[in-house]
């Protein structure tokens, strides 16, 4: 998927800078005049989104059809205007001219439409970095201009908290779970009637879980994101890595491209051969897919990881199997959702080499009887329950003794992403 930026003219810019004084100077009455739909046919701006994440902050600026944005590539704030020149473009009913962000990054976003299309300004935190990028439609979503700003300081923040969670672990002798909520942010995932979204589902049940496994004697577990944001598919099993993990596992829901004809539970591990049959590769393409609607470009396969994989991949692959396996025999204690079997399917969330994984399609978010389930409190607490049951029979059956932590503050309960 092709991403682009362009840098900001000298006309753009003193436009912006007439825009700003506007903005800045203008009473309420003159700002809503200001951002008001103009007159004419043509594009319109149909969404203005935010989406606040520990390392700042995602702007996410939605048209219907693709627009040519006017801004820098990337710099420092604290102000960035991004011009949107598109004469008769107009503003969409419901989208506001404005966005109050007041996050660690952004403090709002301002929008102004007049003849000559629109102008986004932004004020930011002092000292935080952004960079400007397109992302053509994808999965049901428009055309975005996305505006990634980051905090002062993030990146380094947060490997020490990493790092913090791997000292906590090795200190107190714990197995480390890292359970990953499927999709994020911007990144819905499947949709069910309602409208119900994968992204809350997964968010709900991986939270439960978490708090499942903290009560099991010499088990810790920590949340890939503990928010509604979107993180990369390779950097879940990385915050993973960073952590020295001992097992992942990733919740989604299922969805079938018939409403209502599939329904079942099913548990995947990697396969370096490709899927089971069709259907197991059409999904692993959907869920591989995320990366596309976040905006993060295909990649390569590492050679490192290649390597690795000859080494390695054999004995992390039977252990993956067996927590497959064994998280599914317990997943069928609920008869309500049927058991569809393990299998196997090149799902790159599932790609490191450091620790078994596994990648767990709940149920159907569009089947409507289970829908239901997924959305019920007391689904979600029993499929966790039935989930961090299985993840301990798992240790035990893989011969990992679970001993008591020499200390009862590890630091590792609190930390989440």
């Amino acid at each position: 998927m092709a991403q682009t930026s362009r840098g900001l003219t000298i006309g753009s810019t003193l436009a912006a800078v007439a825009a700003l004084a506007v903005l800045l100077t203008g009473g309420p009455e003159a700002r809503a005049q200001a951002a008001s739909p103009s007159a004419g046919s043509g594009v319109q701006l149909t969404g203005m989104r935010s989406w606040t994440n520990p390392g700042g902050t995602r702007i996410v600026l939605e048209f219907s059809a693709e627009v040519v944005p006017v801004s820098p590539d990337s710099g420092i704030g604290p102000q960035l205007v991004v011009a949107v020149p598109s004469p008769g473009l107009t503003v969409a009913a419901g989208v506001p001219p404005s966005l109050a962000v007041n996050d660690s990054a952004v403090v709002r976003v301002e929008a102004l439409t007049d003849a000559n299309g629109v102008r986004f300004w932004l004020q930011l935190t002092p000292g935080a970095t952004f960079k400007v990028y397109t992302l053509a439609p994808a999965d049901g979503l428009p055309f975005r201009v996305v505006i990634e700003a980051t905090r002062p300081g993030a990146r380094a923040a947060e490997e020490k908290r990493l790092a913090s969670i791997a000292a906590a672990k090795k200190k107190s002798r714990v197995r480390l779970v890292v359970v990953d909520p499927g999709h994020g942010g911007e990144d819905r995932g499947a949709r069910g009637p309602g409208p119900v979204y994968e992204k809350h589902i997964t968010l709900a049940i991986a939270r439960r879980l978490v708090d499942k496994l903290n009560e099991i004697q010499g088990v810790r577990a920590v949340l890939t994101r503990d928010g509604d944001f979107f993180i990369p598919l390779r950097e879940r099993y990385h915050i993973a890595e960073k952590v020295n993990a001992d097992l992942f596992v990733s919740i989604h829901c299922n969805s079938s491209r018939r409403r209502g004809r599939g329904s079942g539970s099913e548990v995947y591990f990697l396969s370096l051969k490709g899927a089971s049959d069709q259907a197991d590769q059409d999904l692993a393409d959907i869920e591989n897919a995320a990366d596309m609607v976040g905006g993060v470009p295909s990649q390569s396969e590492d050679d490192v990881v290649n390597v690795l994989y000859e080494v390695r991949r054999n004995a992390v692959l039977e252990r993956s199997q067996l927590l497959a396996e064994t998280l599914l025999d317990h997943m069928a204690a609920d008869r309500r959702v049927e058991s569809r079997g393990i299998k196997q399917a090149g799902f790159v969330v599932l790609k490191s080499v450091e620790f078994p994984s596994a990648l767990v399609e709940t149920a159907f978010i569009n089947n409507p009887r289970e829908v239901k389930l997924l959305k019920d409190p007391l689904f979600q607490v029993n499929m966790a329950k039935q989930l961090a049951t299985g993840i301990r029979a798992y240790f035990q059956k893989a011969g990992i003794t679970l001993s008591a932590p020499e200390s009862s503050e590890t630091g590792v309960n609190a930390e989440s992403r």
